[in-house]
């Protein structure tokens, strides 16, 4: 009931601007100490934090949005400017080749489908905020890669993607799983390597599996999912081509998900020379937070727009700004609708990360204790 009274708050205060900061991050702190300490910091950095916003709003910005002294004292990547509905309808014009009437069909998201989406995003939050504490109370082991701050994602696949479409995900899959209906008990307890989960309790937070969703799981080496992906994709061309009367109306797809940073990857332009030689029904779903596992992208990436790498294979591509959930549900719909329709895409997603990449960073003192000491790591 109080869910639904949220929801209903939310929606009339509108939802279609609201960014994923909204999902209160704060339970994450364990003490009121640690919540003192982080205001006091907060407060230390905003002179320091007002002189960066004015450098990066500055004409001299870098090409990829980022500020390298801000970066450097590890501040949230700043916004992007310019990515609002009206400029990625004009690249949807262009490089999708869309017609205004098409264009008009996504111009806007019903309510209920705004509801819909931050449904989806407080599961998705709430879910990985529990794994953290579990994680750090010692009960979930080995390697575990947060969601916190891309919820905007899964709330594009609960809204676009169908049950019978192929899913691949990289290693932070739990709310990819989430969101294609996989059920939270299996997954939760494939983290606590319970016999109950969906591998069994043998593949953990990395390797989340449901056939029954066509929901591929997790592949924990960087970029391992997309020639899976692709082969996947190229299945379903199969099918229609054993079977054309009976795969008539069978607009199926395959969705890869992949970092921008391993999207650097040579994978990757294999995957897209295939996806464009064979006209593959496939759209690579490029989540991009500004991280390379534990290096910010730029560091090692000449160019970090992945959407325009499609260019010289003819693959079309588009950014669009992640913390605006309108703006991501309309760019999805239409971007999916021209992959079931035409052919192979790349839809690159901003956003920024709440956790770095792999939570053995911020060792669990339960598990080790020899090596925690009164100060933060």
């Amino acid at each position: 009931m109080r869910l639904s009274v949220s929801l209903a708050v939310w929606a009339s205060a509108g939802l279609a601007t609201t960014t994923t900061a909204f999902l209160n991050p704060s339970s994450l702190l364990s003490s009121s100490t640690t919540r003192s300490s982080r205001r006091s910091s907060l407060t230390m950095q905003a002179p320091a934090a007002a002189a960066t916003a004015a450098r990066v709003t500055a004409t001299d910005r870098p090409t990829y949005n980022e500020d390298p002294e801000a970066m450097a004292r590890g501040q949230m990547r700043p916004r992007p400017e310019g990515l609002n509905w009206e400029r990625v309808r004009g690249d949807l014009a262009s490089a999708f080749g869309l017609t205004e009437k098409e264009l008009s069909k996504y111009d806007s998201v019903k309510k209920e489908d705004l509801l819909k989406a931050y449904t989806t995003m407080e599961l998705s939050r709430q879910f990985e905020n529990a794994c953290n504490q579990a994680y750090m109370q010692g009960k979930i082991r080995g390697f575990m890669h947060l969601d916190n701050g891309q919820e905007s994602i899964p709330a594009l696949v609960a809204d676009t993607i169908r049950e019978g479409d192929i899913k691949h995900s990289y290693y932070r899959e739990h709310t990819h799983a989430l969101a294609s209906g996989v059920s939270a008990d299996k997954i939760m307890a494939e983290l606590f390597a319970k016999v109950d989960g969906t591998c069994k309790g043998a593949g953990g937070s990395m390797h989340i599996y449901d056939t029954t969703k066509n929901f591929q799981g997790g592949w924990a080496l960087v970029s391992e999912q997309l020639p899976y992906a692709v082969g996947a994709a190229r299945s379903i061309l199969l099918d229609r081509q054993l079977d054309p009367e009976g795969t008539k109306t069978d607009d199926r797809i395959t969705i890869v998900f992949i970092g921008e940073g391993g999207a650097q990857n040579g994978r990757m332009a294999e995957c897209l020379n295939a996806a464009a030689k064979e006209g593959l029904p496939i759209l690579f779903l490029v989540i991009d937070n500004g991280r390379a596992i534990n290096t910010f992208t730029p560091d090692v990436a000449q160019n970090s727009d992945v959407f325009k790498a499609g260019q010289h294979y003819g693959i079309p591509g588009v950014k669009v700004d992640g913390q605006n959930v309108a703006d991501t549900l309309k760019t999805g719909r239409a971007v999916v609708d021209y992959v079931r329709e035409k052919g192979p895409a790349i839809l690159q997603v901003w956003c920024p990360p709440f956790f770095p990449p792999s939570l053995p960073f911020s060792l669990p003192p339960s598990l080790f204790p020899s090596l925690h000491s009164s100060a933060p790591i």
